[in-house]
């Protein structure tokens, strides 16, 4: 029972840490985020006074429990778009020709493994003729001379003949030369033929394939190897047919078959630029700098503070902005007039001015009263007290 008790009691406690620890990081988020503008100085006042004054306010702040201080450095975090928002990655006719192909040669092995030899020929030759007619954006020729191989084999074993297998294995083996077939349990006629075929492209006649026209960064392609820049000319080939391509970043993919017979060939390639899609404009990003026209001339109820403010607000994720005027009284006593910007509405508050001793012996305390009162207006912000004009500290 004291077992139970005692397992019942650390769950319990476990709960309400973690309780805690949620709540806690919960108060955490809605901290309000504060920016600091510059202080402003409306007549004399010492420059080394002036460093003081700023340090002490921003220190206050940065060290407040009731409010986050950021710097114009900081960055919002963006939400993530939602599954069905996100933009799908752009498919043409060809590479969905191409994802078809991989799937009936698939189902074509499948149907020569469990010995439908018919069917899967017919499979075969399906994707077969979509490797082929999407051969401008085929990059992995070896799936297309697999195709060939195992067509083969499949012709052979469903009776079309040696001389089908034959014609398949060497489209096979043309466009690549160290293709291989599955000797296991092959009659010796077809390994014979395959052999052959082999022995026939190694040992003749072979010729180049060079490939003209212009644009700048395309390279030329042959059965899936890189010839180089175009205009490009490629390495003597065995007899046959050829896939020729021209790719690049800015041009849309070209291709053609290309049957080598008795000697060098010339092609053209001609090229489609691709249309670039106009970039969107970038927000350009602001410093906290942004706000010295609105904190010298005190015009919180004009764009020229509401305007950049929204900008920060959103760029960096405060919910405010604190200015501070300050300004001496003949006798050189100072006074410290804090103003409180909402960035989302625009809506600024003054607070209450707040005095500091001639020398600043009291700057640090002050600068903690300071932190409340700010604290305080972001979290009952008096946007009925908003400014709608020139605070009188402003004033000569």
């Amino acid at each position: 029972m004291s077992i139970r008790l005692s397992s019942l009691l650390t769950c319990l406690l476990a709960g309400s840490a973690f309780a805690a620890g949620a709540q806690a990081n919960e108060a955490e988020a809605a901290k309000p985020k504060l920016l600091l503008a510059p202080a402003v100085y409306i007549g004399e006042v010492r420059a080394i006074y002036e460093k003081r004054i700023q340090k002490a306010i921003g220190d206050a702040l940065a060290s407040s429990s009731r409010v986050e201080l950021l710097t114009d450095k900081d960055r919002a975090e963006k939400p993530a778009l939602p599954k069905d928002k996100i933009a799908p990655v752009k498919s043409t006719p060809q590479s969905r020709h191409i994802d078809e192909a991989d799937v009936w040669r698939q189902e074509a092995t499948d149907l020569a493994a469990d010995g439908k030899a018919k069917e899967a020929l017919t499979k075969f030759r399906e994707a077969i003729a979509a490797y082929e007619r999407s051969s401008a954006e085929l990059v992995d020729f070896s799936k297309l001379a697999d195709a060939y191989a195992r067509a083969g084999l499949a012709a052979y074993a469903s009776g079309a003949g040696l001389a089908e297998a034959t014609r398949l294995f060497e489209a096979g083996v043309t466009i690549q030369p160290t293709l291989v077939i599955d000797r296991r349990k092959q009659d010796k006629e077809l390994l014979d033929a395959f052999d052959g075929v082999h022995d026939r492209l190694e040992n003749g006649k072979r010729f180049a394939i060079g490939v003209e026209g212009t644009g700048e960064g395309a390279e030329v392609f042959v059965d899936g190897v890189k010839i180089g820049a175009l205009p490009g000319k490629s390495t003597p080939l065995p007899l046959g047919t050829h896939y020729v391509q021209v790719r690049g970043a800015n041009w849309q993919p070209w291709a053609t078959a290309v049957k080598v017979k008795n000697k060098d060939l010339a092609v053209t390639a001609k090229l489609v630029e691709i249309k670039k899609e106009k970039a969107a404009r970038k927000e350009v990003e602001l410093g906290i700098d942004a706000m010295e026209d609105c904190a010298k001339s005190g015009a919180f109820a004009t764009d020229k503070c509401r305007i950049p403010a929204g900008k920060l607000g959103k760029q960096t994720g405060a919910t405010y902005i604190v200015f501070c005027a300050v300004k001496p009284d003949r006798y050189g006593r100072l006074s410290l007039h804090p103003f409180v910007l909402e960035t989302a509405s625009g809506a600024t508050v003054a607070l209450k001015a707040i005095d500091v001793a001639t020398d600043l012996a009291d700057l640090n305390a002050r600068a903690a009263t300071l932190e409340g009162d700010v604290a305080d207006s972001t979290e009952h912000f008096a946007k009925s007290r908003a400014l709608t004009g020139t605070p009188k500290v402003y004033g000569k």
